[in-house]
């Protein structure tokens, strides 16, 4: 993040002007290691996000899904949510920038809040988009459990109006993600902490 934070001016207030962010994102990745990064964050919020979004959803609400194994059903859902990967894109140039308190030095705290909290919000959706497009009884998952069905039972499962599973869809998604984007930041820390000694190291 340090290196990130380099090509940033210093801490300012956060402007959402589309010249400002297009600037913001601009010099952002204008730095190799805001695309490990980026890579890093996508990994994390999408497939480790999703795996704890297919507990909540398919399991502890009891929505189910198809005749298949619930890891190739996380592998699925999850994959189908990397279309999120424009919202990262933008949100952690965004989180960085409100996170920074001095021109070398990010706050987790403000990091983790802003980046969850945009990425909880642009997943409200989410639920709606799935049953559409890949939940039971579409076209997709139909296909799906036709390749690779395990013939196992389908229970009995619960449908719930968009407006009740999007109210649960954020409730359960925005500490999570605030959670998730807090062990980014430390990750993507760590990493830079290491590749910045390695190089020390060969120097």
């Amino acid at each position: 993040m340090d290196a990130s934070a380099k090509s940033l001016a210093p801490a300012s207030a956060l402007s959402l002007r589309p010249t400002a962010v297009a600037k913001l994102v601009f010099q952002f990745y204008r730095q190799p290691a805001s695309w490990l990064a980026l890579i890093i964050t996508t990994l994390v919020m999408i497939y480790v996000g999703g795996a704890a979004m297919f507990w909540f959803h398919a399991i502890y609400l009891g929505e189910g899904g198809p005749a298949i194994s619930p890891v190739l059903h996380w592998f699925i859902d999850s994959t189908a949510a990397l279309a999120l990967t424009p919202v990262l894109f933008v949100m952690l140039p965004l989180a960085s920038r409100f996170a920074m308190v001095s021109q070398r030095d990010l706050s987790p705290h403000r990091f983790a809040l802003l980046g969850g909290a945009i990425f909880a919000v642009m997943t409200i959706p989410g639920p709606f988009i799935h049953n559409t497009f890949v939940g039971r009884g579409t076209w997709l998952a139909d296909e799906v459990t036709r390749l690779w069905g395990d013939g196992r039972p389908v229970p009995p499962y619960t449908e719930y109006p968009f407006a009740l599973d999007a109210a649960l869809q954020i409730a359960f998604g925005l500490p999570l993600y605030v959670a998730l984007m807090w062990g980014v930041f430390y990750t993507i820390r760590a990493l830079l902490v290491r590749r910045i000694a390695a190089a020390s190291h060969r120097g």
